[in-house]
């Protein structure tokens, strides 16, 4: 190992970061020894900044030569010196505390100890802290649900250089939330985001040029956002499996708890479907369309089950299988979305896809008459004969 006799610990960080490749931002793998031996010989001469650095690297996984030490071995060294580093007001630690004390926190107490320290990052200026605290007042799941706050702080999260802070000001201008709505306003908010490298941008985007909200509508600019999402890599891609029972939990249990910028895939998934489905902008494709909307299903997008039921129920897109048709419509029922009762109150009226029972086809359709859904009037006019 090199002789550093003399090195401060700033030179040693230094040292360390000149080995850290500036695209991909990985330390190659034949000189990870000398890095690690660097960054923890800064840590044992005092330097905030490598207690922060190697908390990150435990916490991670990254560059530790220590392959035997088990997870939660590696999460406690994380722990301490990332926290040695917060308290001496490192930022970018002080982040990283929050997140595993949050994801720890087994009780009321607990969660309060992690925000204190994402209150710190954000008095740091830190962007990630910023948009977090924000997305707590955007969902309500933390904080009392307050949209002028959650605008506040994604605002100052887009000032510190966040893309997707800024993609969720052009949702509230949209929306009229937390500010006065702005449709053009949203749409340059939007724009600027996905060229700054935004999904959640590049996604309300695609959905604002589909609907001509402050632009222009334009169906093939939609479908180019959509289809640059969708491009991209992700192994949970696949076709959804519903006679699994975990998947059928999964995808209610996501539906409800996924913030809206964790639902960028599903969600273009989704819209390509409705476009293929109508033809519009592209040529009218059902296969394409009960493809990308099984897509979207299995990733947690309920109201995709529901048209995928649909499109299989009737067999739009491919052979009528209403067994399958059930089990779509059953998964987007228990993901709270109502419409499905329209099919599924057919369905058992007529036994298909399920045994017939009558009684629960009709209850089905009459809850949604009760709320005044004017299609299950007419669909249980139909049934009847009337």
């Amino acid at each position: 190992m090199d002789d550093i006799n003399g090195k401060t610990a700033q030179q040693l960080i230094d040292m360390y970061f000149d080995m850290v490749d500036k695209e991909s931002g990985e330390i190659p793998g034949d000189v990870l020894e000398k890095a690690f031996f660097y960054l923890k010989t800064a840590a044992d001469k005092g330097s905030p900044e490598a207690w922060a650095e190697l908390g990150a690297c435990y916490l991670i996984g990254d560059i530790v030569p220590e392959a035997a030490m088990s997870p939660a071995s590696k999460e406690a060294k994380a722990l301490e010196y990332l926290e040695k580093a917060a308290l001496r007001g490192v930022a970018n630690a002080q982040m990283n505390l929050y997140t595993i004390m949050w994801n720890n926190a087994r009780n009321e107490e607990e969660k309060k100890n992690a925000l204190y320290w994402l209150n710190q990052a954000a008095d740091n200026n830190v962007s990630s802290a910023l948009f977090e605290i924000g997305s707590h007042y955007y969902n309500g799941f933390i904080y009392q649900q307050d949209f002028q706050k959650a605008f506040e702080y994604f605002r100052k999260s887009s000032d510190a250089g966040s893309s997707e802070a800024l993609a969720m000001l052009g949702l509230l201008y949209q929306q009229g939330q937390g500010a006065q709505k702005d449709l053009e306003k949203a749409a340059e908010c939007l724009y600027d985001a996905a060229n700054a490298g935004s999904m959640t941008g590049l996604l309300n985007l695609g959905i604002a040029y589909m609907g001509g909200l402050g632009m222009e509508q334009d169906y093939e600019e939609a479908m180019n956002c959509f289809e640059m999402l969708t491009d991209l890599e992700d192994p949970f891609m696949k076709i959804p499996d519903l006679n699994d029972i975990k998947t059928r939990s999964d995808i209610a249990l996501i539906y409800h708890m996924t913030r809206v910028y964790d639902m960028v895939y599903p969600m273009a998934h989704h819209n390509l479907g409705i476009i293929y489905q109508q033809g519009l902008g592209a040529e009218a494709d059902t296969s394409a369309a009960l493809y990308h909307y099984m897509l979207a299903a299995e990733n947690g997008y309920a109201p995709s089950c529901l048209q995928a039921g649909a499109m299989l129920y009737t067999g739009e897109g491919h052979e009528a299988s209403p067994e399958k048709a059930f089990e779509y419509l059953n998964v987007a029922l228990n993901a709270g979305v109502n419409e499905a009762k329209i099919y599924l109150g057919i369905m058992y009226c007529r036994g298909e896809g399920a045994a017939r029972d009558e009684t629960k086809g009709f209850a089905f359709l009459d809850e949604l008459i009760a709320a005044g859904n004017v299609t299950a009037i007419q669909v249980k006019k139909d049934l009847l004969g009337k």
